[in-house]
């Protein structure tokens, strides 16, 4: 659900009560696409979050935290260089659109007071942050739009500032009753009216606000009575809207999850209500944005292991094709031991030499391939070399064929590994660890990377009260499995399946429930999720071991038994999860 006019009124509204007469304090850039201002208002202090996010594009006071690139990038120094320290005048949303304008007042190169202006426009992938002068020019912008990219309006530093083109619509905070009345007057759906006819409102949005007073989208079936009774109610809506007066609702889907958020209480949905519509948004975007960030900077670390994957693949290719030469490599030996037999009947100098190859019961007559420029015995010499190399090449095949598997599961288990990240503590441990095992090189700073608190396992609570711990990377699965449990705690793992190792936190056997949900979770997190009758390998902690020089989450066990399970998301979500 992105943010839509209607809900960015709603933000901007609180914004502008908390932070209107704030000092700015500090600047942040996390993402290339994002900003995070620290402001100082009625003596608290206050985190406004402006992301030009193509998926997630938003403007809201949050409380949640960011991690700041050691570096500050270059639109970053300029914003902290003209407005650090500069107070907050203004709020502005023109035409109840996707465009937020913060006013700042602050001193200019010269020493002067001059008013910036900081512009977020929400608008898909076209969403952007933008500095301008007091004179309305462009300083900088987080994305530079120039002719190769637009034909229509540039963002580059220098140009006047063009808003972006307006739509044909009316600004419902001027709306009358009459208005809302007259955009009922189509034919088709009830929220396409209303979104082609007013500022802020896109088609979702417009369908959950008219559902609070009508139960269809089907303009039809509305009666003219009806629609009369919504328009009052829309009339009624933007009026408190306008004074600042609304609820900061989240919409939520069968497992406590939100979906959706608006500034009104949804009609026929679950929904929750929050005290301030940040608070709204941040449960709301958490975890969207966490997915979104991990799988942009995850992107390089699944093209290395792409890569690395299909150039084991190709070695398991050629020593598959060696280890099925066994008939060839035979061939080679029967000719030398043919030729031998018969060195007394063969002529030197012959092409070819029909010989019985007395091993068959009849004997068969088989043309053996005589070289001219050697004796009959060199002849043989050579296919017993020749047969010795073969037969050397296909034991090297063999045991090189045993390393590849082993490094392709290694790497299939990264790649599970990869898509249960969900932190950028989790993702720098896994790139870390292909930087040590050489699949990814150092980079060569003098500056130190940023070290993050180690990562933890996931923890859940079982029906039955016991806990349950998973792990997400290699780094958890050998710390879970090695240094976390107990001998008698149970160790659970897909059979001959990458996936995480799981713990049950028992001392000693399990209740049968909690077995059973330890395996969902086990399968689950897993490259085996979406499959049925998944073989779930478990077994005391106790029999678990490490063969020395393994690869970081590799294991071997014994004394395990199997549970079959079919994991899916509602069984696992109603797994509770340790807070």
């Amino acid at each position: 659900m992105a943010m839509d006019g209607l809900n960015l009124c709603a933000s901007a509204a609180e914004i502008r009560a908390v932070l209107t007469g704030g000092k700015i304090d500090r600047i942040y850039q996390p993402e290339k696409d994002e900003l995070l201002l620290h402001v100082r208002a009625g003596g608290e202090n206050h985190k406004l979050l402006l992301s030009a996010s193509a998926a997630h594009g938003r403007a809201q006071l949050t409380e949640l935290k960011r991690v700041n690139p050691q570096d500050a990038p270059m639109f970053c120094m300029l914003l902290r260089r003209r407005i650090l320290g500069g107070r907050i005048i203004a709020v502005e949303q023109p035409s109840l659109d996707r465009t937020l304008i913060l006013r700042v007042e602050a001193q200019n190169e010269l020493g002067d007071m001059e008013t910036y202006a900081l512009v977020c426009e929400i608008m898909g992938k076209h969403s952007n942050l933008i500095l301008l002068s007091g004179a309305n020019v462009i300083l900088d912008a987080a994305r530079h739009v120039g002719a190769g990219v637009s034909n229509v309006r540039f963002i580059m530093p220098g140009l006047t500032y063009a808003p972006p083109p307006p739509q044909e619509k009316k600004k419902p905070f001027f709306s009358s009753e009459g208005d809302f009345y007259a955009a009922l007057q189509v034919e088709g759906r009830l929220d396409k009216a209303l979104s082609n006819a007013f500022f802020g409102l896109s088609p979702a949005m417009a369908q959950s606000l008219a559902f609070c007073t009508v139960d269809t989208n089907d303009l039809s079936t509305l009666s003219d009575e009806k629609k009369h009774e919504l328009s009052l109610a829309l009339k009624a809506f933007y009026e408190k809207l306008a004074a600042g007066k609304f609820e900061a609702c989240i919409s939520l889907n069968e497992y406590g999850e939100p979906i959706g958020v608006f500034p009104f209480a949804p009609k026929g949905v679950p929904y929750r209500r929050e005290a301030k519509l940040g608070a709204a948004l941040d449960a709301y975007y958490e975890q969207l944005d966490a997915t979104e960030r991990i799988s942009r900077r995850s992107a390089s670390v699944r093209r290395i292991l792409q890569n690395n994957l299909a150039r084991v693949e190709k070695k398991l290719s050629l020593y598959n094709d060696a280890l099925g030469a066994t008939e060839e490599t035979e061939r080679l030996r029967l000719f030398g031991e043919l030729i031998t037999a018969n060195l007394h009947t063969i002529k030197r100098g012959i092409a070819e030499a029909a010989l019985y190859n007395y091993y068959e019961d009849p004997p068969q007559a088989v043309m053996v391939p005589m070289d001219t420029r050697y004796s009959p015995s060199e002849n043989a010499q050579r296919y017993f070399k020749k047969y010795q190399k073969a037969k050397a090449a296909r034991e090297m095949a063999a045991a090189q064929r045993k390393q590849a598997l082993e490094e392709l599961s290694y790497l299939e288990g990264q790649f599970d590994n990869l898509d249960k990240c969900s932190t950028d503590a989790e993702l720098q441990e896994l790139h870390e660890e292909l930087v040590t095992l050489g699949y990814i090189k150092r980079e060569k700073t003098k500056q130190k990377p940023q070290k993050l608190p180690p990562s933890k396992p996931v923890c859940y609570i079982s029906s039955e009260g016991t806990e349950i711990y998973v792990g997400r990377n290699n780094a958890q699965n050998d710390q879970l499995t090695l240094r976390f449990a107990d001998g008698e705690d149970y160790w659970l793992h897909v059979k001959g399946i990458p996936g995480s190792h799981v713990i049950v936190k028992s001392g000693g056997e399990p209740g049968r429930q909690t077995l059973y949900e330890a395996a969902l979770l086990a399968a689950h997190f897993s490259r085996a999720r979406g499959g049925s009758n998944v073989a779930v390998d478990y077994t005391p902690r106790k029999y678990v071991k490490k063969p020395s020089g393994a690869k970081p989450g590799m294991v071997i066990y014994t004394t395990n038994k199997t549970a079959y399970v079919t994991p899916d998301e509602a069984s696992v979500k109603h797994i509770a999860q340790k807070q």
